[in-house]
């Protein structure tokens, strides 16, 4: 408005000449013009600092005029400071204008104005509650024909629904459509179309809080009276268009009616194709349109309409750069490119996908209200990047992201539900990883509040239900709680009735509704009690598509339950059903391999319940599916958690072959199992990180052989029609043939093979090997000879409990190894436990080893589970003259047999090149190319020596030098000069290493335990890592240390002369528990100089073990028992 001198001498005509070029360069700014604003405040400013005696009407008006032009500057430019000045500026023209006063009206509207843009810029609810209070004031100071009334009140209205939106009070709701409802009676037919609209609005986000298909519908209905008003170019034309687009958009949401989406579509498009660019409304309809696109994607799988959806939000990102709006549609590109993700598998999308929430965030400070929903979205992708690549950072990243955006929402905000939702999903999923009952009881916690918070109609309450019912079988699964499988099935109830015939998430929700059924079938049962189970499946079945990825789960599931009617009807057809659909589970590569795991697991329980044959099968089954989930599991931690998860299976394995007479099939299995066992949990390596070591040839085939399993992987889930199932047949075969080439590489010719028990028997070649294994149903031992079939020797006195209270008893002992035992109490005690293992388990194997073997003969012990913390080799009668194991045999140790037979062959070959010979998955029988290896051929006439001391004794490496021959040399690493690079530099180039540096354990992590040196700690993974990389590996270490042992609590422990041979050394002497250092140095000294006897002369790793208990025998007298049997050789 045009506004009249400030006064009229000739001193303020220029100032008047300044403010009436103000108010023309800021009208021209209001009428669309981009005229630049700086002058017009500038002229504002000079004037109130130069107008002398200016009136208080006179002053409140420029105040007014000033602010409401840096309002508009910062609508422009978005400096915080001119939105800050603004307020300041209000709150001064309000002051000067008190009630009563003519211009109080404009003074709290122009300040409300300013506190909403405020608010919508920082989100904090004093802004929006002072400018609703203004509003409110306003209204009151108007008379009803106040010809502005009608603003004023759209302006309350307006206030009120964003208070709504992000506070969610239902009052605000109503008092804004109340508001609303007003303007449109009052109004005229030509005015009517602005009101209609935002009353079309204000219904349209009262429904997104109560789910009222009422307001949906009247919503809808009024936005198309509003644009009925409107002629095809008016102005306002395109913003209506978007609001009833947005109503029929949430009708198909709710209703699934693809008319609606296509509807949506057409009007979206029109509201595009009216704004030009430079329109503001042209981002906004590239981001509606790109919306209505993903949707038609999700709901008709055309790959078309995601592309060009992330083309629309990509263009929207560029258009809003450096706008207030651009955190939103970095947001929606971002969920677009995870969803891109989820179908091409292509990691590249997902790292797009957190590169733009993270941006995002950066753009969505503390107190934006927007910060929520990009936690979780961040959160979302950081989830997916947890199932593709297990690591456990991105998910408790992911947790960490979504609690803080639940602690941003109060209890009654409407996005809290799909928040409580996506965590529940998220520990749901940790659970099934790591088995932590405290993640899955707070999953059900957050299933169950979203369950209360969500309304009875709302489209989101299914997938809530059936989240609840599943995690809630987990949890009957685990504790057996039947509790919990009556929730369970009540909670599918309802899911299923919410989600009819066509609706695409009902087959999950019959998946789980034939769990629970399942679960409840006892092994007494009527078959015929699962014939209502076969029904959900094969509804579930039937309503997928091909290629749908909910059928590797339908698959694996019908495999259990063909294979349960089988155990109680003996149907054959039921058992040839049952492998069939097991076969299909897998049929889509690596993602199906989980699902056919978790199957096979029920296989081997319900076959144990039955006391059926097929255990056999179903355990190797679950050993072969069990290798291949460690093999295409991305994150070491979670190929850790899986194979100690399920370290009691090859143990119960073996047992079942044994039971039901397969002794050769219960050693492959065994076999099979430690292999994968010690190389995850000792040395922390799979198949794919002994490839990579082969050199660029093996890394390139681990790479190629990884992309196409996640290709496959990634397919199952594919239902686009962009891939067909010749495309699959084709990476089927791709895969096929980089395997091919892998198996030809020298010593990877059994890659995701299994070998046979001809081949492990030669483990056995020097001498036999006996296996000794507890499980829950029997405890027993195979001898292998070099030649026939395995040897049974039952143990019928001896159970797995009798075993765990041997090995604590030897613990408890062994922990004080070293103490005085003046009364010699502790001697006695250990002597009744060697005479209680002898007449245990060791007596009858000698038993069955003595008609076939000459005293004196060398031997093998394989232990498992709890049998590795007992001093087997030990074991006799230590009473007088009576016989003790170790004057019968000489013992040693083998971790597994592949890692003996690695040995026998690298000792044995007098050229560098790798053994012809490589086990099942061995992750060490095999050859690799190193940078530094060399040729070396074993010598009967010299050797050469390194001896690793951390401190300055060398009472130990002084003694070692006398007792060996002048022939060999020996390298002295000592002190300061015991460094890690050093270290590692002896191992790679020394065929003799001994460590006379004090062994630190790991007991939870094994790979970690590791040597303290002068600069930083070796870890035995190091060790491993090292030796993987030459091509002869070292002959022998001798641990001249005090250690403990590690491995897995309640399991199975890792001795460190174990798991170095499992490195690499081929021969190993050291304690399974920590020994005094003046007894161990009289051991060392006796054991060397025994070397050199056997040995002829010369020193060669092959008589370790003669050596070793001829030097236990020697130094027999004035050393205690205690401490003389901690001493083991390992390897050849």
């Amino acid at each position: 408005m045009s506004k009249p001198p400030i006064s009229g001498n000739p001193a303020s005509q220029g100032i008047n000449e300044l403010l009436q070029r103000a108010h023309k360069l800021y009208t021209n700014v209001l009428q669309g013009n981009t005229s630049n604003l700086d002058f017009p405040i500038a002229y504002r400013r000079r004037a109130l600092g130069v107008i002398p005696n200016l009136s208080s009407d006179g002053y409140s008006q420029l105040l007014g005029d000033l602010a409401n032009a840096l309002v508009a500057r910062f609508q422009q430019q978005g400096s915080r400071a001119d939105l800050a000045c603004a307020i300041e500026c209000h709150l001064v023209e309000l002051a000067l204008r008190p009630i009563g006063h003519s211009m109080r009206v404009i003074a709290l509207v122009d300040l409300a104005t300013a506190l909403v843009i405020r608010f919508k810029e920082d989100g904090a609810l004093n802004d929006i509650h002072l400018a609703i209070d203004n509003f409110a004031a306003a209204l009151s100071l108007c008379p009803f024909e106040y010809p502005a009334r009608c603003a004023l009140i759209m302006k309350y209205a307006g206030a009120l629904l964003l208070r709504f939106e992000f506070c969610g009070d239902t009052e605000d709701a109503e008092r804004a459509v109340e508001q609303y409802q007003t303007v449109v009676d009052l109004s005229s037919p030509d005015e009517r179309p602005a009101p209609l609209n935002k009353l079309a609005s204000a219904l349209q986000s009262r429904f997104q809080h109560f789910h009222e298909l009422n307001d949906l519908e009247l919503s809808i209905q009024h936005s198309s009276a509003a644009l009925h008003f409107l002629p095809t170019h008016h102005p306002d034309r395109p913003q209506t268009l978007c609001t009833l687009a947005g109503g029929v958009f949430e009708r198909f949401r709710q209703k699934g009616d693809v008319a609606d989406l296509e509807t949506a579509r057409r009007y979206y498009q029109a509201v595009y194709n009216l704004c030009s660019q430079e329109h503001p409304c042209h981002v906004l309809a590239l981001n509606n349109l790109a919306d209505v696109l993903l949707a038609r994607f999700k709901h008709q799988g055309d790959s078309f309409d995601l592309d060009l959806a992330i083309s629309h939000y990509r263009t929207a990102c560029i258009y809003s750069e450096g706008q207030l709006d651009q955190g939103m549609h970095l947001d929606h590109l971002g969920n677009a490119q995870l969803l891109q993700f989820r179908q091409s598998g292509d990691m590249a999308d997902l790292h797009r996908a957190i590169e733009n929430h993270s941006l995002a965030l950066e753009l969505h400070p503390l107190g934006h209200h927007r910060r929520p929903a990009t936690m979780a979205a961040l959160a979302s992708c950081l989830d997916a990047r947890f199932e593709q690549q297990g690591e456990l950072a991105d998910l408790k990243k992911a947790l960490n992201f979504y609690d803080d955006a639940l602690a941003l929402f109060s209890k009654d905000h409407p996005q809290r539900p799909a928040i409580l939702n996506n965590i529940a999903s998220t520990l749901e999923m940790y659970f099934k990883q790591y088995k932590e009952l405290n993640q899955l009881n707070r999953c059900i916690a957050y299933y169950r509040e979203a369950l209360e918070l969500y309304p009875t109609t709302h489209v989101d309450r299914p997938v809530t239900l059936t989240g609840l019912a599943c995690a809630l079988l987990s949890r009957f699964e685990l504790l057996g709680d039947e509790f919990d499988l009556d929730q369970a099935s009540l909670h599918c109830t309802v899911a299923l009735d919410a989600r009819p015939v066509g609706h695409p998430a009902r087959p999950i929700s019959l998946l789980t509704m034939a769990r629970v059924c399942r679960s409840r079938f006892l092994p007494w049962d009527d078959s015929k009690k699962l014939d209502g189970v076969f029904e959900y499946l094969r509804a579930a079945k039937d309503a997928c598509k091909p290629r749908h990825p909910l059928l590797l789960d339908i698959h694996a599931e019908l495999s259990i339950l063909h294979f349960l009617r089988y155990l109680v009807s003996q149907h054959t057809m039921d058992l040839k059903e049952a492998l069939g659909y097991h076969e299909l589970s897998m049929a889509f590569g690596s993602g199906g391999v989980w699902a056919a795991f978790r199957a096979s697991l029920y296989w081997v329980q319900s076959a144990e319940m039955f006391r059926h044959a097929s255990a056999v099968d179903a355990y190797r089954t679950a050993l072969r599916l069990l290798d291949r989930c460690v093999t295409v599991a991305k994150a070491p931690e979670l190929q850790l958690e899986l194979t100690k998860r399920h370290a009691e299976l090859m143990l119960d394995a073996f047992s079942a072959a044994i039971r039901y007479k397969q002794p050769d099939l219960a050693v492959e299995m065994l076999e099979q199992g430690r292999e994968l066992l010690w190389t995850q949990v000792a040395l922390h390596r799979s198949i794919l990180d002994d490839l990579r070591s082969f050199g660029e040839q093996g890394a390139r085939l681990a790479d190629d052989f990884e992309q196409l399993d996640r290709q496959l992987e990634r397919g199952c889930g594919r239902q686009s029609g962009r891939e067909s199932p010749h495309h699959h047949r084709d990476l089927q075969k791709q895969r096929d043939a980089v395997i091919a080439q892998i198996r030809r590489l020298d010593g990877f010719s059994y890659f995701l093979m299994h070998p046979s028990f001809a081949d492990i028997q030669r483990a056995a070649i020097d001498g036999p090997v006996i296996v000794v294994n507890a499980s829950h149903y029997l405890c027993n031992a195979i001898i292998i000879f070099t030649t026939g079939q395995p040897s049974l020797v039952r143990l019928p006195k001896v159970t797995l409990a009798d075993v765990a209270r041997l090995a604590a008893l030897f613990h408890d002992i062994a922990r004080y190894s070293g103490d005085p035992d003046p009364g010699g109490d502790r001697e006695r005690r250990l002597i009744d436990l060697l005479a209680e293992l002898w007449d245990l388990v060791v007596s009858p194997v000698v038993d069955r080893l003595l008609p076939h073997t000459p005293k004196g003969s060398r031997i093998w012990w394989c232990p498992t589970g709890k049998f590795t913390s007992l001093p087997l080799h030990a074991a006799g009668l230590y009473r007088g003259i009576e016989l003790n194991l170790s004057q019968l045999y000489v013992s040693s140790y083998a971790p597994t047999l592949s890692s003996l037979i690695k040995s026998r062959r690298i000792k044995s070959s007098t050229t560098p090149h790798r053994p012809s010979f490589t086990p099942f998955l061995s992750n060490f029988l095999k050859g690799r190319k190193s940078k530094s290896s060399r040729l070396f051929t074993p010598a009967l006439a010299s050797c050469t020596f390194a001896a690793i001391c951390s401190n300055e004794r060398t009472e130990d490496i002084d003694m070692l030098r006398k007792v060996l021959p002048l022939t060999c040399t020996m390298t002295r690493i000592t002190g300061a000069h015991a460094t890690h690079e050093h270290v590692i530099r002896a191992i790679r180039e020394q065929p003799w290493i001994h460590f006379n540096s004090r062994a630190e354990p790991n007991f939870d992590l094994p790979f970690k335990s590791h040597f303290p040196l002068h600069d930083k700690p070796l870890s035995l993974l190091e060790i491993a890592q090292t030796l993987a990389e030459v091509e002869r590996p070292p002959e022998f270490a001798f641990l001249s240390v005090s250690h403990g042992s590690s491995g897995m609590e309640g399991h199975e422990t890792m001795h460190f002369p174990h798991a170095l041979h499992m490195a690499g050394f081929q021969s190993v002497v050291g304690t399974m528990w920590a020994v005094d250092e003046e007894v161990t140095r009289r051991i060392a000294s006796a054991f060397y100089h025994s070397v050199v006897v056997e040995s002829r002369g010369a020193v060669d790793c092959a008589s370790a073990a003669k050596a070793l208990n001829q030097a236990l025998k020697t130094v027999e007298e004035g050393t205690p028992l205690e401490q003389r049997i901690a001493f083991v050789h390992v390897g050849v």
